[in-house]
């Protein structure tokens, strides 16, 4: 006996249902996947709510892992690596060498790209970034971001000369102190110069009497311009008479090594004797009120 023939429409329906099953499945999962991203984006806000807090109690460790936590939970909350770099520039310590410090410097840069990358007109983290890349020593890094800002920029052209000086690139911090797009010169660029010189040849044991020269040079003809724009001006007196010393130490000729300390000498004298007349002022103008 020959099988009954299946309907048209009942074979049709199989069809729909087996048809449907996988598209149904399908349907589940991205509900589920929904949900499940929804659970993590809750979850993420969480861990970076708890960080806020911890950061606030200054528990900076902890703070780093929950912001870090949260990140891992939702890498879309990109406003969050702005808390990861104060975070961990909260935990660096510039100038200790430890495996630990550098670890920090490290987090700090990387979350600072990662926020600037994702909100480029936030100028307070483009300072953040700049500072970790100046104190963890990364200058030719820091100089290249600093000279791409546009010209005229108000911070920008000191901050070049600060770095070069940092760098011991102090010919350079010198000549671009100098250039015409300064502006107005201030001579407190001229003397952090001058500043940065002395600390340098007065501290540094490891340079050559030929290297230590030049430093001591261009530390006095930056200190002498701060000078000429503020002759009042104190602290660079005080800074001139100890380059001075700097450069008769390093002179072979006693006599000339004579006439460099009588020079500091005399800026010495000036200097005290500047200090008397605005001590004198002071209570001049104390007595007048």
């Amino acid at each position: 006996m020959l099988p009954l023939a299946t309907p048209p429409a009942a074979r049709t329906r199989r069809r729909a249902a087996r048809t449907a099953r996988p598209a149904q499945s399908v349907v589940v999962l991205v509900i589920a996947a929904v949900a499940l991203g929804g659970c993590q984006k809750l979850q993420a806000r969480m861990e970076l709510k708890k960080g806020n807090q911890l950061y606030k109690n200054e528990t900076y460790r902890e703070a780093l892992e929950q912001f870090q936590k949260g990140l891992e939970l939702d890498p879309s909350a990109t406003f969050a690596w702005r808390s990861v770099g104060l975070t961990a520039m909260a935990l660096y310590r510039p100038g200790v060498e430890t495996e630990e410090n550098q670890q920090y410097a490290e987090i700090a840069i990387d979350a600072f790209k990662r926020y600037v990358r994702a909100y480029p007109h936030d100028e307070k983290a483009e300072e953040y970034l700049d500072t970790m890349l100046i104190n963890a020593g990364r200058y030719d890094e820091a100089l290249a971001r600093l000279k791409a800002q546009p010209a005229g920029k108000p911070g920008v052209h000191q901050a070049i000369v600060t770095v070069l000086s940092r760098a011991g690139r102090y010919d350079e911090a010198l000549a671009w102190a100098q250039r015409p797009e300064a502006g107005k010169l201030d001579p407190q660029v001229f003397y952090a110069i001058g500043v940065a010189c002395w600390d340098k040849s007065y501290n540094d044991p490891m340079l050559d009497s030929v290297a230590r020269g030049r430093v001591v040079d261009t530390g006095l003809a930056a200190t002498k311009r701060a000078l000429e724009l503020k002759p009042d001006y104190f602290e660079a007196m005080a800074y001139y008479n100890l380059l001075f010393r700097e450069k008769a130490k390093l002179e072979t000729d006693p006599e000339k090594a004579a006439e460099w300390t009588k020079l500091a000498d005399e800026w010495m004298q000036k200097a005290i004797a500047l200090r008397e007349r605005e001590k004198r002022a002071e209570e001049a103008a104390k007595k007048a009120r």
